[in-house]
């Protein structure tokens, strides 16, 4: 699954990409064991924005363990590729049972989420990029996240970065 599958024609969309001096393979172990405690700027705006509620816990968890519990739906073959049902403003999400369940949802009132991680070979290493999409349910839930994405979108990109350079200094330690 991809993220065209998920959300193919989003409203909103943010990507980001790193060179990493190192083999794919081991860019994507680095990137499933990178931990929040690994991007300090990623921790400190998760506390800000209230989402760590168990410090102790999320300082420990890795990428994928923030995704999934309900919140996310892990629909790359490879583990790749998250989508979810949120109300980020109110720090909501929906449950959602699978792919089919995603891509038929349409409650008005929410956003559907999804985000991937690609390591693509580039000569002796590997181009490590993650994109971001998010489709509205509705004309209301359009506007409230517009609204919300302007405040935030900084701050994401501020944490995608972050998570690019903590997966490039796990995958060089080796």
């Amino acid at each position: 699954m991809t993220l065209d599958d998920c959300i193919p024609a989003p409203d909103w969309s943010e990507r980001h990409s790193r060179a990493i001096a190192a083999p794919p393979a081991a860019v994507l172990a680095a990137a499933r064991a990178v931990t929040v405690a690994e991007m300090p700027l990623a921790a400190a705006l998760l506390a800000v924005r209230g989402l760590n509620r168990r410090p102790p816990r999320i300082a420990v968890a890795t990428l994928l363990e923030t995704r999934v519990g309900g919140r996310w739906l892990e629909a790359g073959e490879r583990g790749d590729v998250w989508a979810g049902v949120l109300r980020p403003w109110r720090n909501q999400s929906h449950p959602i049972a699978g792919l089919e369940a995603l891509l038929a949802f349409d409650e008005p009132g929410w956003v559907k989420v999804a985000m991937d991680l690609c390591a693509e070979p580039r000569g002796a290493g590997t181009l490590l990029r993650t994109e971001t999409r998010i489709a509205a349910t509705s004309d209301g839930a359009r506007r409230v996240f517009g609204r919300y994405w302007l405040v935030v979108r900084p701050g994401s990109g501020l944490v995608r970065r972050s998570l690019l350079r903590a997966v490039e200094r796990r995958a060089l330690a080796g």
